[in-house]
């Protein structure tokens, strides 16, 4: 590539990043004037539509939030929950994902349909004489490791070892090991990646 085309490209680049941030500018300082409606927030960011909504998402949660890497795209209908959630770099989230409370490691890929919850206990409930509306509730992180896919409608209460595959549908309730490939509901691992013998379930 020439000197003169990279440049070209790299101002498009830089152009079109300015161009998105501009307009995620009103719902960061939404963000920035009251905190606490991050989410609200949030909410009507996930639903911009376009290639240009993915840019705006991008910038907004760059701006919003204080660990967000480099090369992210996030979907339409995704919605990451906590401004405190932890993005690495090259991480894609598919449409109408919902993240709690998480660190997301590089490389990371989900389908439709995820849903990262901040951790398995998130509400109370013993108590039978107290309404479960008024028994509180908690949250845990949530650490997803790098170069992992999550598949369709998949939903992750704990954490995720580096290199996993985690198939569509399943319901991780236990921590898995780095690189296995787990399926079901709920999640067993079937077997290792570089492995090819399967595990007896």
């Amino acid at each position: 590539m020439t000197k003169s085309r990279h440049d070209n490209r790299s101002f498009k680049h830089a152009y079109r990043r300015a161009l998105a941030y501009l307009c995620a500018l009103p719902f960061i300082l939404m963000v920035k004037l009251k905190p606490r409606n991050f989410g609200d927030v949030a909410d009507m960011v996930s639903l911009l539509p376009m290639p240009i909504g993915k840019k705006i998402r991008g910038e907004f949660y760059r701006s919003a939030m204080p660990s967000f890497g480099e090369g992210v795209t996030i979907h339409l209908g995704t919605k990451i929950n906590y401004r405190d959630v932890r993005v690495g770099d090259n991480v894609s989230l598919g449409r109408y994902n919902t993240i709690g409370l998480a660190d997301l490691g590089d490389n990371l890929l989900t389908a439709s349909g995820v849903v990262i919850l901040s951790g398995r206990h998130t509400h109370s409930f013993d108590d039978v004489d107290t309404p479960i509306g008024e028994q509180g509730h908690g949250v845990r992180r949530v650490t997803i490791g790098r170069d992992v896919w999550i598949g369709t409608n998949a939903i992750v209460m704990e954490s995720v070892g580096d290199g996993c595959v985690i198939g569509a549908g399943a319901v991780v309730t236990k921590p898995l090991p780095p690189y296995s490939v787990a399926v079901g509901n709920p999640a067993r691992v079937i077997r290792q990646r570089g492995k090819t013998e399967t595990i007896p379930v």
